[in-house]
């Protein structure tokens, strides 16, 4: 019988990022059809011409009750999950970027490779990264369930009265299925999701591993592989990343250069004493 492999770094890593997003897209989808059923109890009544009295009519009133309980689910398993990414897959991440680091090291002659040990220094910085990851997702929870509460109000309100805005407009001026930057632009919520997962798991994987390389190897120099088009500090730049040595202080400051990337980092204790250039190729 054979003994299946452990998966490899990148594999690892989609699988925690994969994870996460399914049980994000099934919060978002349930809150999204407790959206629709209000707007479909606003359209049905409007259609009815009931006579207005003030108050909100029984059946929107039911379908915003349960729109209310979906957007405090929301809030309570989203928020759940991103918890769960902070205290148990970001800590994941960060371990399979250090073992593969120590497993893919190049070594000097003679050395013993060394193993993963959760030592103060590994537990230090990891919780600098995770204080750093889960404010940045749960804003964006926090910023969906104010949104939805908006929009409950919006509903209700246009209830009242003959002359409020039509549920189409109520849509376009709610739209839950998106997330809004600080600059006002409006992203689908499954692509920033899966930006944001990604862009949090590789920086906590790469910054594993050079901490495994500084700390555990004692190296200087770390090689880059990376897309064969990824520039050093951004993507665009002309100073490509790929296949060159950075010093293992200079890859702590660029562990990633946009949401997507690729970048895995080989520490190289062998050069520890070669006269080596920032960004020299291979």
């Amino acid at each position: 019988m054979t003994t299946p492999t452990a998966p490899g770094r990148d594999e690892a890593l989609a699988q925690l990022i994969e994870s996460a997003l399914d049980h994000l897209a099934q919060d978002w989808a349930l809150l999204l059809a407790a959206q629709q059923g209000a707007l479909r109890a606003l359209s049905a009544a409007r259609r009815r011409r009931a006579p207005h009295t003030g108050a909100v009519p029984p059946a929107i009133r039911d379908a915003l009750a349960a729109f209310t309980t979906a957007t405090a689910r929301f809030n309570t398993d989203a928020g759940a999950l991103v918890e769960r990414w902070a205290a148990v897959d970001l800590p994941r991440a960060y371990r399979i970027g250090a073992e593969d680091a120590l497993h893919a090291a190049v070594l000097p002659r003679g050395a013993v490779r060394p193993v993963f040990i959760w030592t103060p220094a590994h537990q230090d910085v990891l919780s600098l990264l995770t204080g750093a990851c889960y404010p940045v997702l749960i804003r964006r929870i926090a910023d969906t369930v104010r949104r939805s509460q908006a929009f409950g109000r919006a509903v209700a309100a246009a209830a009242r009265t003959a002359q409020g805005p039509r549920a189409k407009e109520l849509a376009a001026q709610h739209p839950l299925d998106t997330v809004t930057y600080e600059h006002g632009a409006q992203h689908p919520a499954a692509s920033w999701a899966r930006a944001a997962l990604a862009a949090q798991s590789v920086t906590v994987a790469n910054t594993g591993a050079l901490t495994a390389t500084t700390a555990d190897l004692e190296a200087r120099w770390v090689q880059v592989t990376d897309g064969p088009e990824c520039g050093w500090t951004s993507h665009p730049e002309l100073d490509r990343a790929h296949d060159t040595l950075r010093s293992a202080e200079e890859a702590a400051t660029f562990p990633i250069a946009h949401p997507g990337c690729l970048r895995r980092f080989t520490p190289r204790p062998d050069l520890n004493t070669a006269p080596i250039e920032e960004g020299q190729p291979i």
